[in-house]
Parts: structure tokens; sequence; C-alpha cells
């Protein structure tokens, strides 16, 4: 389509100077720029619908042509409990990127990489792209970063040529994974200090406890800036980073999953797309199947580099399921009706950023404290609980085992 056509100005003479609203102008190069922008498929359709942010007053119908998927130049965060499926959606998002002879370089800083898994997803993406397994093998660079000081100096130093040219995705799994050992619990590491035979000023301790804060966001830009310049800056490499959760319960109505990597504003600003990973009840449409399952649920928090606001189920919220040749979409997810009752079982609570977690200490209903066993203890608890464990899903799936 020419570019003309989006201003309708393809009938009009060349020579003579032509007026058009502002707003006309100003959708034609959103437009524009939307069909332009370079994306990497993960695999799933839905998936891929539900990451990209849609077009404002689209009336011309540009959303149909708009390319979908993880916005390449920017980085994109999967956040959730160990088994949920981020691993698994990462690895189908690289088979995807491996069939179509993209090159894919994937860093791992805990559990290996999953070759077994990656192996079965290639061969299905050869039967439908008809393309050689060897050179999918050749185009896949991986990088083990055991500790944070591997990685940092990979990200702020890396090695020449890195990430190697025509590089379309930079895996990171996990980004949480580095920082628990070198940055432990503010209250623990203020009680090691008190116990300690030296005397620290009130400034030093303030600085061990933010310097997780400080290379967080020294990460958060270095990984944008790779994001942004690579290709000679043309911007056609996305990264994608997994992240952890841990429970948090102070200042919050109830248990709430947050992520391990969370609260720099550094961080949140170079996180164009945030999706969240969990297991919920999907509805089982299948004939001869009543009743709801069990499912994964990938739902999106933020696209576009915007916080999505509400839950909308079959556009920001999809049900998914993993098997040997990859992923594929599963019923509308939503939470059942409980037996016998017309209210339906707690849902999973999760949050995201500092923003909606002060929106949701705001409006939290506040209990005394006699109505709270041994609440005294947890006056010096910071009240968060990591999980332990590499993001593995169903047993075997991905190790073969």
């Amino acid at each position: 389509m020419n570019r003309l056509d989006f201003l309708g100005l393809a009938s009009q003479d060349p020579n003579r100077v032509i007026s058009f609203p502002a707003s006309q102008s100003l959708h034609a190069s959103t437009a524009s720029a939307a069909l332009g922008n370079k994306t990497v498929s993960t695999g799933l359709p839905q998936l891929d619908e539900a990451v990209t942010p849609p077009i404002e007053d689209d009336l011309q119908g540009f959303g149909d042509l708009q390319s979908k998927g993880l916005p390449c130049g920017h980085v994109t965060e999967i956040f959730g409990p160990p088994g949920a499926g981020k691993t698994a959606i990462a690895l189908n998002t690289a088979a995807t990127a491996l069939a179509k002879g993209e090159k894919v370089v994937w860093i791992d800083t805990g559990p290996p990489l999953p070759r077994r898994q990656l192996s079965r997803l290639l061969a299905a993406q050869q039967q439908q792209h008809q393309s050689d397994p060897s050179n999918q093998a050749q185009n896949l660079i991986h990088i083990h970063a055991p500790t944070l000081p591997h990685l940092l100096s990979l990200i702020h130093h890396p090695p020449p040529n890195f990430p190697p040219p025509s590089t379309t995705l930079l895996v990171v799994d996990s980004i949480s994974a580095p920082f628990p050992p070198y940055f432990p619990n503010p209250s623990d590491q203020r009680a090691a200090l008190s116990a300690s035979s030296q005397v620290h000023d009130k400034a030093h301790v303030q600085w061990l406890v933010n310097r997780k804060w400080n290379v967080l966001s020294d990460l958060a830009t270095q990984l944008a800036k790779l994001a942004s310049t690579a290709g000679g800056g043309a911007g056609n490499m996305a990264v994608l980073v997994t992240n952890q959760t841990h429970t948090r319960i102070r200042g919050q109505v109830r248990a709430t999953l947050c992520p391990v990597v969370a609260g720099s504003a550094a961080w949140e600003s170079c996180v164009f797309t945030r999706v969240v990973v969990y297991q919920d009840f999907v509805e089982s449409g299948r004939e001869g199947e009543g009743g709801w399952r069990k499912g994964r649920v990938v739902e999106v928090m933020k696209r576009g580099g915007r916080v999505v606001r509400g839950r909308v189920v079959g556009d920001t919220v999809v049900g998914f399921g993993v098997r040997e040749d990859g992923l594929y979409a599963l019923d509308t997810p939503s939470p059942p009706p409980a037996e016998g009752r017309d209210e339906q079982p707690a849902q999973i609570v999760v949050g995201a950023s500092s923003t909606q977690e002060a929106e949701a200490s705001a409006s939290q209903r506040k209990r005394k404290a006699e109505e709270i066993a041994d609440s005294q203890d947890e006056e010096d608890s910071e009240g968060e609980f990591g999980w332990i464990g590499g993001d593995e899903v169903d047993a075997g799936s991905l190790d073969g085992n």
C-alpha cells in the first residue's frame, strides 16, 4: 500500500499543495509506524495478539496488517511462579525465530538450556517451514552466566560482535536468579550489620540496602540500550527476560505474587511489555468434557510501554497449554463457581509495579491487631517469601526425563 493512500492523496495533482487536518496526519503516521515495527512471534497467535497494542481509532483497518508479537528494540518481561510456563514461552519464541533462519542468543543464569525440548520444538517447526535443522542449531548461541558479575560483565562490556548481526531475539532466563545471593533481604542485612562489631553510620547502611536498585537500574538501562542499538541501531532485536516471584504480605489486601526484580524506576521505564504467567481453571470446550480443568494462563500487565488497566478475557488474558511440539491455546480462562454456592473461589492476585502496589495498599481494608494472630511477631518481617526452584513446566517436558 502506498503511503499516499494513508492520507487519500493518491488521486491528487502532485504539483498542488494539499492541506489536511492534523489529526489525519497523526493517524497516518501512527499507522505507518505500527505497520513498520518488527516483531518476534511467540508461536502462539493469541499471545501475539495480546501483547500487541491496538492502534487508536483504527478506522482504516490497519490493525489487521499490523505486525504482531514481541516488539523488537524493547525489553519484554515474563514473570510468574516456578512451573507456570515462563521458560516454555521463551523456548517456543526462540524455536519460532530459529525456524525462520534468524539468530537467537540464549543466556541462562540458573537451570541449563533444555536442549531436548528445544530439539523437539525445532523438529515440529521443521515440518511447518521445511527448514534445515542443522542451520537452526548453528543460529543458536548459548551463554551460561552463573553469577551476577558474569551477567553484568556480559551486558555492560559485551565481547566484539555481540550480539551477532541478524540476531532478532535475546533471552535471559532468568534475570532474577543471580540477585538473592548478593542482595539478601533488607531486614536480614540490617540484622547482620547490627550484630557485627564494626560501627556503621546510617548513610553507609542505607547505601548497602539501596545498592541493589542501583545495580538493577544499570542493568535495565543496558538491556534497553542493547535492544535498541542491535543491528547497527535499527532496533531489530527483541530482549525477553524471565523473572521469578515472591509472595508479599505486608501492605497488601491479601497474599500477592510480585516479581523478584522490580521496584526500580529505571526498570519500570525500560520494560516495554510485561506479562504474568500462572495456573488457573479454564473451561473445557471439548465434547464430552464438561466442567472446568486446570490450565496455564498468561495475562498482559503492560504493553506498548503503558500499564494495562482492567482484565479483559480473550484480549489481555489467554489460556494456553504446553506439549512436546509447542504451545497451544486453551478455551477462555475463567474461575468456576464454587459447588453449592454462588460465590467464586479466590483468584490469584499478582502485582507488577510499585504504582499498582500503592493503589492496592491505599484501598485495602484495615483490621485491628487483635484480629490477626501473632501480628506482633510480624513487626520486623518484610512480609516476603521467596519461591525456591527453577521454572520447569510439566515433569519431563523440558528435560526429557
